[in-house]
Order: C-alpha cells, then sequence, then structure tokens
C-alpha cells in the first residue's frame, strides 16, 4: 500500500536553497548522536519543527530567541515523503516495536562490545546504525513518538508529558516536494515559547 506523510524539518535559513534544489544529504552519523540513527529527520507537526528552531538558537545565544530573530536565521522546510508501508519500520506499532526489540536481543551481546556502540553519544542511534550497516534493518523510514517534558503550570502537572512523532528517512529517494513553510504568526510562536 502506499503512503504519503507531511514532515516538517526546521533548520537554519542559509540551508533553505541547497535543500530545496537538491534535496537532502543523507550523512552517515558518526558520532551516533542522531535519535534514530542516520537519515534526514522530520517532524509531522508544523510547530514542532518551529520548536526544533526555537531550541537550537536557544543554545546558540544562550536565551530564548525573539520572534524576530528566529525568523531571520530559522525556518522550515516541508516535503512529502512518499514510500510503501513494507518501506516503514513504526515504532510506535507494537508488533513492531517488539519485533525490532527481538531483533536488537538477538544481535546486542555482539554489537555492544563494537568502539562505535562503547563510544556513542546515544546507545539506541548506534544500534540502529549498526543494524543498517549489517543490512538488518531494511526499512527505509523510522517512525517514532518521543514523550518530552514540558513546563506547565504546577495545577496542570499530569499534561507536562508532550509528544513529539518524528519520521527518519534514510534514503533522499523517498523525499519529494521541498519547499520553505513558513506560516509562523506572532501568536503561534509567543505559544510555543511559553513554555520555556
Amino acid at each position: 500500500m502506499d503512503v504519503e506523510i507531511e514532515g516538517y524539518h526546521g533548520t537554519d535559513k542559509e540551508n533553505i536553497e541547497s535543500i530545496c534544489s537538491n534535496n537532502f544529504e543523507i550523512k552517515k552519523d558518526l558520532k551516533n548522536k542522531l535519535f534514530l540513527g542516520f537519515g534526514a529527520y522530520f517532524f509531522f507537526e508544523y510547530e514542532d519543527a518551529v520548536d526544533w528552531n526555537v531550541k537550537e538558537l536557544r543554545d546558540d545565544l544562550n536565551r530564548v530567541p525573539k520572534y524576530d530573530e528566529l525568523q531571520n536565521k530559522k525556518s522550515v522546510v516541508k516535503a512529502d515523503i512518499k514510500c510503501k508501508d513494507t518501506d516503514i519500520l513504526n515504532l510506535d506499532d507494537k508488533e513492531m516495536l517488539l519485533k525490532f526489540e527481538i531483533l536488537v536481543e538477538k544481535y546486542q551481546g555482539k554489537l555492544s562490545t563494537k568502539p562505535e556502540f562503547i563510544n556513542a553519544k546515544n546507545k539506541t542511534a548506534a544500534i540502529i546504525n549498526m543494524l543498517y550497516q549489517r543490512k538488518l534493518i531494511k526499512r527505509n523510514i523510522i517512525i517514532k513518538t518521543f514523550i518530552e517534558t514540558i513546563k506547565t503550570n504546577r495545577f496542570l502537572q499530569s499534561l507536562k508529558n508532550y509528544p513529539r512523532k518524528m519520521v527518519c528517512v534514510k534514503d533522499n529517494k523517498y523525499i519529494y516536494n521541498i519547499y520553505e513553510y513558513n506560516e509562523l504568526s506572532k501568536e503561534k510562536y509567543d505559544s510555543i515559547v511559553y513554555f520555556y
């Protein structure tokens, strides 16, 4: 079955033209620091890509960026990810997650002694990258929802866990219709930075 996902990728303004003209450059994750291993990352929601940009710029500035600063330095790329359902490793699906866990358990002993695992910043990324390198995972799209804890009113503590659904694309042949997408109003910006 054909699947199409709209994805949003936060990046520096200076990268927009190259990405839109040449597609994403998929690089190896040599430091094993990316969540789901090497690949181009997209959020399912535009606001999450903007939030990524806010965090990146906040780290550079050591403070939350102002609306104009964010607009001048960062932007979002929107793209269509087109594939077959058999290309997707959906780690939000319990059956697929179980199969993935079994695969990891099968090779964990061998892989955990490798220098790329021992020295990895992110052990999950290291395992995924090593499984791909050894062609033990053949699906080129990984979907996963991550839970982030956000600042909330003390009376709303049960709402502090915020889900962010992501897709990691391992091969740019699945990425189409790439363009800059900037629909960030001041009100939307304010609602995002409120939680910082």
